[in-house]
């Protein structure tokens, strides 16, 4: 039904396909890139919610880094998360100093010297500690 009135307009056969080819390819080539508009979104997003950065008194700021620990080190949210670091109230519920973390809590639970540089020595506190 379609020829005829394709034909009637001045439309070929062999036009009618290479139109066809083309919306089919067309097409195709629409479905292949699609999820590349998600790719920026993901790319930009912060693992763990970026940086945190803490202020305690008498010593330089400490900013930890989520996608450090996570990319480069393998570790995965739950390895700190719930366990040594509760996710609600923000860092301020947390009365995180020296003593506490030379006690083997919070960052001292995996930075005991074994699994990672000991914060009980005084050449680790420039990996942490920043002017």
């Amino acid at each position: 039904m379609l020829r005829p009135i394709a034909t009637a307009l001045g439309a070929t056969k062999s036009n009618l396909k290479e139109r066809t080819l083309m919306k089919i390819g067309s097409g195709i080539v629409l479905l292949l890139a699609f999820p590349l508009l998600f790719v920026p979104v993901t790319a930009v997003a912060k693992i763990g919610g970026g940086d945190v950065t803490y202020e305690p008194k008498g010593a330089g700021k400490v900013v930890f880094q989520h996608e450090y620990h996570v990319n480069l080190k393998g570790m995965k949210c739950n390895s700190c998360h719930y366990k040594t670091f509760q996710m609600r109230g923000g860092e301020s519920q947390y009365k995180m100093d020296m003593a506490t973390l030379t006690k083997g809590m919070f960052c001292g639970s995996c930075h005991d010297g074994k699994k990672a540089f000991a914060v009980k020595d005084a050449a680790s506190c420039k990996h942490c500690h920043k002017e």
